[in-house]
């Protein structure tokens, strides 16, 4: 009877120290938005997408350590005509070092971080160039830049990647730690955009001995549209460990 004793006592002392609420973990929403511009079926593209990231529970999200973008099925790349970027050269220099060729896209957002249960926030941008353009093998090199109240150059590689229907092309980044100031948080973001594309990049082909100018092709729109429309996602895991999946939907054209 005193075991039994001593074991119930044990068992409501771990019951007990469970209802003890412990540290706040944040519980991220992350909403998405996306389109094409133009939305022609098969045509050349600049794809813009946006996110806002939030808690339920805390001042400020958990920073974001992966970020996955995905487009619909059908989404093709033709790079023919591109150039790319050195990421040392654009670690080093900046953005001046990246050929006008090599361009893929631009961006930026709000980011910020808490220091004595202060939060300041910060504007960054970001550009996006091609660390590879090799079919099947394609890199894309971000540069982020954010000057007040905290300087902060970093440059993330981000893979084109390939997924099962229904969605298709899209690219992953990894995202290292960001310090903001001694004793601060690491910075987090709460809202980013971006667009993508090589629309107005040009080059010159000999067709017939002759030279032509060509315009890039870049991104493609699919050629078909389900009902519905077309199927985006972003997956985002953060440094607490959490792992939040975004869903959105493109309309289709109108013609």
């Amino acid at each position: 009877m005193r075991r039994t004793g001593v074991s119930i006592a044990t068992l409501l002392s771990c019951l007990l120290a469970l209802a003890i609420p412990t540290a706040a973990q944040a519980e991220e929403i992350v909403n998405i938005k996306a389109s094409f511009t133009p939305d022609a079926l098969g045509v050349p593209t600049n794809v813009f997408g946006s996110a806002t990231i939030g808690s339920t529970n805390t001042p400020l999200p958990s920073p974001p350590t992966k970020i996955v973008v995905l487009g619909p099925a059908g989404l093709a790349l033709n790079l023919e005509g591109t150039g790319i970027c050195n990421k040392a050269k654009l670690e080093n220099i900046g953005t001046s070092a990246c050929p006008a060729n090599s361009r893929a896209g631009f961006g930026g957002g709000i980011g910020a971080f808490e220091l004595a249960k202060e939060i300041t926030h910060e504007a960054f941008t970001l550009d996006f160039f091609l660390g590879s353009n090799r079919p099947g093998h394609v890199v894309l090199l971000i540069y982020l830049n954010a000057v007040t109240p905290v300087s902060v150059q970093l440059v993330f590689t981000a893979p084109i990647v390939q997924e099962p229907k229904p969605y298709g092309l899209g690219f992953s980044v990894e995202v290292p730690p960001i310090h903001s100031v001694p004793g601060a948080t690491d910075a987090t973001a709460l809202s980013t955009f971006i667009t993508l594309g090589a629309k107005n990049v040009a080059y010159f082909k000999k067709v017939h001995g002759k030279r032509k100018l060509f315009h890039v092709k870049g991104i493609l729109v699919p050629k078909t549209c389900p009902r519905g429309g077309w199927p985006v996602a972003s997956q985002f895991s953060f440094e607490d460990g959490s792992t939040v999946t975004s869903k959105s939907t493109i309309p289709c054209p109108r013609h």
